[in-house]
């Protein structure tokens, strides 16, 4: 599927106005199954749902957002914080008319802004899914190093193609990101307030979002249930999409309180194989 196909650009305004590329696709007036709006992790694209729009978008209306600095959005000097992040969040969901209550899917760094949102204005949501993201994180020891050093932006530029491969934001955006806002946030206060229905999906080898912060994160939702997804690292929609679209059909059409539910830890094997 080429997304290039469905994207439409906004402009939203602000402290920092900017230029968003967003994929719009699927039913637009009435979707059978509601909106699902998606939000990718630090230096990634909204290219990165592909599998889970492909798969989902027959039955609902999915919006996927480039972030501001990433993919082909305007890349704006400014600071990258997380209340940026949700000015623009909630201008496009005005300015596309995005009916509620929808369903808000994110990955890694969308998690603060999803975490947020839900614990904000919990009654525009519908359900929740967290991907590999968790209310603290950081990534491995030597890209947090480079990320934090105070080098020339330049030479950091010149070292994101070794050291940060398949990022698809500039340097500059990715330090601002992450040593600015990302590596600062706590949520940890948000999730108790969260009683939404919640999927937390968790890749069994995610050094980013540990298993254990995964399993705390589960525990610190009152309504929400864990599913790992073996063999994957901070990808797994990307690495076993096959795997992560059976889950978020279980989830996205089953019952709507997870409450009543035993949910196992993830050593007692809640977790996928591709069958």
């Amino acid at each position: 599927m080429d997304l290039n196909e469905h994207r439409v650009e906004l402009k939203v305004a602000g402290t920092s106005p900017v230029r968003l590329s967003v994929v719009d696709i699927g039913p637009t007036e009435s979707p059978s199954r509601g909106t699902i709006v998606c939000l990718h992790g630090a230096a990634g694209t909204a290219d990165q749902w592909s599998a889970q729009i492909e798969h989902l978008a027959p039955n609902y209306r999915i919006i996927a957002p480039d972030l501001r600095g990433h993919g082909k959005s305007e890349i704006p000097s400014s600071a990258y914080s997380l209340e940026e992040f949700l000015w623009d969040f909630t201008q496009l969901l005005s300015l596309l008319k995005v009916e509620e209550p929808f369903i808000l899917m994110s990955h890694s760094f969308g998690g603060p802004i999803a975490l947020t949102f839900a614990a904000a204005q919990p009654q525009r949501l519908s359900k929740l899914v967290l991907i590999a993201t968790a209310p603290e994180m950081h990534i491995h020891p030597l890209h947090e190093f480079i990320v934090k050093l105070p080098i020339h932006l330049g030479y950091l530029e010149r070292l994101r193609p070794i050291v940060m491969p398949k990022t698809y934001a500039p340097a500059f955006v990715i330090q601002r990101v992450l040593a600015g806002t990302l590596f600062r946030w706590r949520g940890y206060d948000l999730l108790p307030a969260i009683r939404i229905p919640t999927l937390v999906v968790a890749g069994q080898w995610d050094f980013i979002v540990p298993l254990a912060m995964a399993q705390k994160t589960h525990e610190l939702l009152l309504n929400s249930r864990l599913e790992v997804i073996r063999y994957t690292r901070h990808l797994p929609h990307l690495e076993r999409p096959a795997a992560v679209n059976r889950i978020l059909d279980r989830f996205l059409l089953g019952r709507t309180s997870w409450r009543e539910a035993s949910i196992p830890a993830p050593s007692e094997g809640k977790a996928l194989n591709d069958e």
